[in-house]
């Protein structure tokens, strides 16, 4: 049931990349390629092997959207980020528990462990791309160098936020 239920995201997948621009053969390609490796990554239950899949995907999406040229259409890239976590997620649980009899509660508690964390997942991305397209009609008229400048202090806001999680962990202490 586990394998079926990767395959089925692992699919979803696909679909969402060519969903942007079915008609180019270089993102068709791509797709294929990727159910390809994230089916064989699926059926010998190979976390490797579906990561690769999802970054083919996530190539595909990239390069769909290069081509057609459309607007940012955040739902769509949403739901391609929340599918690829629930699958990686899936693939992981599923290779450590495998050969072994769970019970229905064990199952269900890691499915709402896993949508409860797409779903703050997805509440996040949408506020935040909120926040971006309200930003960015205060940036129109920004220069270069203040762009710059303000990518600048976000990369460096990130690097001490992870810097604090891992010295947190190394102490011992909760990460979340």
């Amino acid at each position: 049931m586990m394998r079926l239920a990767a395959l089925v995201l692992l699919a979803v997948l696909a679909a969402l990349a060519l969903s942007v621009r079915p008609s180019a053969p270089p993102v068709a390609w791509l797709a294929t390629v990727a159910l390809v490796v994230g089916g064989v990554g699926v059926i010998a239950w190979s976390v490797p092997l579906v990561t690769a899949a999802g970054s083919l995907v996530l190539i595909a999406y990239a390069l769909a959207l290069v081509v057609a040229g459309p607007a940012a259409e955040p739902l769509t890239a949403i739901a391609l980020g929340s599918t690829l976590v629930l699958l990686l997620a899936l693939v992981h649980f599923a290779g450590r528990v495998r050969g072994a009899v769970l019970g229905p509660s064990v199952v269900a508690a890691q499915a709402r462990q896993w949508l409860a964390v797409v779903g703050w997942g997805a509440v996040a991305a949408l506020v935040l791309t909120q926040a971006a397209a309200l930003l960015a009609g205060a940036l129109r008229s920004a220069s270069l160098p203040m762009a710059v400048i303000a990518a600048a202090l976000g990369a460096v806001l990130t690097v001490a936020g992870v810097i604090a999680l891992v010295a947190r962990e190394a102490r011992g202490g909760p990460t979340s």
